[in-house]
């Protein structure tokens, strides 16, 4: 009885707000002989409810309330419009003639001179046993029809919980990605060392590649739906510095000078550097329903060390080629650190890197700083 007695009320106070002024029924199609039961609601409105016989009037405890409600609220709009010119409205909700509890007539009645008659068939669900189904959905125009086949409890309110459990194991609280960054490499602020017989160092832009493999530890901070993360790892940063201009790197006595081949003619000229970096960033990953990643924003900074560092000039000369690889510090510095962000949507990430460090240490090399830009890969 608790249950029906909820069921009346919630079906009064819709009926309530639906009507501004005339009384509103919720009447199954039934045929006569009938038992009538007249509820009187507050603002002089009326709650209607038909039944065979008192039989049938105990059996209204067993209908959802939830599902009844959100039947009436979704044509309250309806509903409400129907009424404007205080007719009295009947709002029919038959299963008389449904298959299963899920198949659902909505009559909407304006009665009066002039009234009409709106027929809305809810989602049908054609259940098989209790846990395959077939859920077939018209709109209200008839225009489309889509047919699923369901797995899993019939009611509603679970499949929601599932569907949001199954959002939240997309969404864990620790993710591990391994991703390689594909960019080019660039110099910034370049100012020559005093003395230097080369002033404009000029780089290949197409030619000076960069390449970072990254392993990265993602940290969601905040509740389930919380787009903030915390990112941090470590990745190893290769670049490749392409000179032009027929330029080669040197260590000379103490500092490192830029110098011109001639007259050699270089096909190649380049500095190469690798290096450790542990990144930490801060960023805002936006997810659509299905948990996969729609939108992404972020950056920070990093702190890094370098490993190693080598020239390489290939020339030729007399119809010989020659390449000569040279392995030295040229005076770089170790410690590096700097700024990096990154924006994404969906599966597409761009990012960008940059050194705030000099490259090379005071007075024994050219003012400088590195910074990396280019295209993201999850692997």
């Amino acid at each position: 009885m608790k249950r029906m007695y909820a069921l009346l009320t919630a079906t009064m106070v819709a009926a309530a707000i639906a009507l501004p002024s005339r009384a509103s029924s919720l009447a199954p199609k039934l045929a006569a002989p009938q038992d009538t039961l007249i509820l009187k609601l507050k603002s002089d409105a009326r709650l209607l409810v038909v039944v065979k016989d008192v039989k049938d009037l105990k059996n209204l405890k067993n209908e959802k309330i939830d599902s009844l409600m959100l039947l009436l609220d979704k044509y309250a709009n309806q509903i409400e419009a129907a009424g404007k010119n205080g007719e009295e409205v009947t709002v029919t909700i038959d299963k008389a003639s449904a298959n299963t509890s899920e198949d659902v007539n909505i009559t909407i009645t304006q009665n009066g001179p002039g009234g009409t008659e709106v027929t809305i068939k809810e989602k049908n669900r054609i259940r098989i046993t209790d846990k395959v189904g077939v859920d077939i959905e018209k709109d209200e125009d008839g225009n489309s029809t889509k047919v699923k086949v369901n797995v899993g409890s019939s009611d509603s309110t679970e499949t929601a919980e599932k569907d949001e459990k199954r959002y939240k194991n997309r969404n864990p609280r620790k993710e591990f990605d391994f991703q390689i960054d594909l960019g080019v490499s660039h110099w910034m602020n370049k100012e020559a060392l005093a003395g230097s017989e080369v002033t404009d160092i000029e780089l290949r832009p197409l030619a000076s590649r960069y390449i970072s493999l990254n392993s990265k530890w993602i940290y969601r901070i905040g509740g389930e739906a919380s787009p903030l993360r915390l990112m941090t790892g470590f990745n190893f940063d290769f670049h490749n510095y392409m000179f032009d201009n027929n330029i080669m790197i040197v260590n000379n006595e103490g500092r490192t000078d830029f110098v011109n081949a001639a007259p050699l003619d270089l096909e190649k000229s380049k500095l190469a550097t690798s290096s450790v970096n542990i990144p930490l960033e801060v960023g805002f990953d936006f997810k659509n329903r299905k948990g996969k990643t729609a939108f992404k924003i972020g950056g920070g900074g990093f702190v890094g060390y370098m490993l190693s560092s080598h020239s390489k000039v290939k020339y030729s000369q007399d119809g010989d080629n020659f390449k000569n690889k040279t392995k030295d510090d040229f005076y770089l510095n170790d410690f590096l650190y700097g700024v990096s962000g990154f924006v994404g949507i969906r599966s597409l990430e761009f990012f960008g890197k940059y050194n705030l460090n000099d490259m090379f240490e005071d007075n024994k090399g050219p003012q400088a700083n590195a910074l990396a830009v280019g295209l993201r890969i999850k692997i």
